[in-house]
Formats: C-alpha cells, structure tokens, sequence
C-alpha cells in the first residue's frame, strides 16, 4: 500500500494551490513544445552553417544554451521538482561557456591540472 500524506484527501482536493498550478501546467507544456521547435531550428541553421562556413554561429550557440536551460527549467517545474515558475515569471536564463571542441585529443594530465587549480 502506498504511503501517503497526513491530511486527508477531501483537504487535499480543496487546496487552492494544486488547482491553481494546473493551468499554469498547461501553459508551460505549450511554452515547451514551442521551445522544442525554436531549438529544432536553431540546430537545422547550426547544421548548415556548419557545414558551409566551418563553424557554428556564436549568437546561435548562446541562444541554444539559453532555450535548453528554459527547457530544463520547464521540465522541473512540470515534474513537480520546482516550484518556481519559469520565464516569464522568472528571468530570461543565461547562456552557459561552450564546450571544447570534443572531438580534439586532449591530454588527461592538463585536465587534471586544471581542475586542481594547479599551474605549471
């Protein structure tokens, strides 16, 4: 059987908040399926400059960092891990550092090095 709460189901069924949450759940759910499209394009526009120029477009790359972070923060909330509400009842998030090139040797003693902060 399962566990579950002191407060009864009645009480539970009355709270304001859970009904409250719902259709902030539906609109969120919207907010992510948009946001799945808008990075399915930036990716599309990655792919191809990528493959014309050599490169990918840093204000893509930043933009893409942006809307996987509103994604996670999304999916938190939908989740019930968060109870703060994403964009645009919070700030816009930020963009993370790109990764290094992953397909580039790298040497694991510089590694190491470098997240001990010790210096040659």
């Amino acid at each position: 059987m399962m566990a579950t709460s002191s407060t009864p189901i009645k009480e539970r069924i009355r709270d304001e908040s859970f009904w409250l949450r719902l259709p902030f759940m539906l609109l969120f759910f919207l907010a992510w399926k948009l946001n799945e499209l808008i990075l399915l394009g930036v990716v599309l526009v990655q792919v191809v400059l990528r493959l014309f120029t050599g490169r990918p477009q840093p204000q893509l790359l930043a933009l893409g960092s942006q809307l996987t972070r509103y994604g996670y923060q999304i999916f938190r909330y939908l989740t019930f891990n968060s109870e703060a509400k994403p964009f645009p009842f919070a700030e816009w998030p930020t963009s993370e550092p790109v990764d290094l090139d992953p397909y580039q040797p790298r040497d694991p003693l510089v590694d190491q090095e470098e997240t001990s902060g010790k210096t040659s």
